[in-house]
């Protein structure tokens, strides 16, 4: 498996999101005491994961001027952010990313990277409709589980960014997705109403690089944005 190549992922985000990757194999250090304690009972792997979003949490926080702030798990299972900072985890095979930034400037993000390997065939009807699996089924047989992995993405990271403004979950078939291969953007519409914020019909939009095996997406929301 190649590791992906994760100097284009500036191009997901505008210049005021500060972003930080790392193989999860790979990582040094030790995460807080405070933080620790939400994955005492994990699994190995859970725990890699977990141990290496937090120093990516660290290390982005600190170029911002914030250190020694645990980042910890609300009830929700949705990270605590430290005031006025948004941000967003994501994991796959062998990669581990976040994404932060300030408010005002910014009020949400999405950030999800998904390894094209794993998303099979035998899966899809479970997160696309039927105007998603034909338009997968329309493609060339070695573009399909790409654009499969693109859909599947671009709804976690539409979920990460709008739940923050919504606080609702979301169902998979909640939202259909779109994409303008020339620009690498996508666009996500709500087919139900999320909160005061996000009526049945929205659109939002966001961008997607697909490199070594997998498939990044990003969104940004500011304030006037939905």
């Amino acid at each position: 498996m190649k590791q992906p190549n994760i100097s284009f992922l500036d191009s997901l985000f505008p210049s005021e999101v500060i972003i930080n990757e790392v193989n999860p194999a790979q990582i040094q250090g030790s995460i807080y005491p405070e933080e620790e304690t939400f994955i005492q009972k994990a699994v190995p792997k859970r725990k890699q994961e977990f141990i290496a979003g937090r120093l990516c949490v660290r290390k982005a926080l600190a170029k911002i001027g914030i250190t020694l702030f645990p980042v910890l798990m609300g009830n929700d299972r949705a990270p605590v952010w430290p005031p006025g900072v948004v941000g967003s985890i994501s994991h796959s095979e062998g990669y581990c990313g976040v994404a932060i930034a300030q408010k005002p400037n910014i009020e949400s993000i999405g950030l999800d990277v998904e390894y094209v390997g794993q998303v099979k065939r035998d899966i899809w009807k479970h997160f696309c409709n039927q105007q998603e699996l034909s338009w997968i089924n329309s493609l060339p047989i070695n573009d399909q589980q790409k654009i499969a992995a693109l859909i599947f993405s671009a709804k976690e990271c539409l979920y990460k960014c709008q739940y923050p403004i919504s606080k609702r979950w979301l169902n998979f078939h909640d939202v259909t997705i779109s994409a303008n291969s020339n620009k690498n953007e996508f666009e996500a519409r709500f087919l139900v109403d999320a909160g005061k914020c996000f009526k049945k019909g929205t659109c939002l939009k966001g961008k997607y690089l697909i490199s070594n095996g997998y498939v990044f997406t990003g969104m940004t929301l500011r304030k006037n944005l939905y």
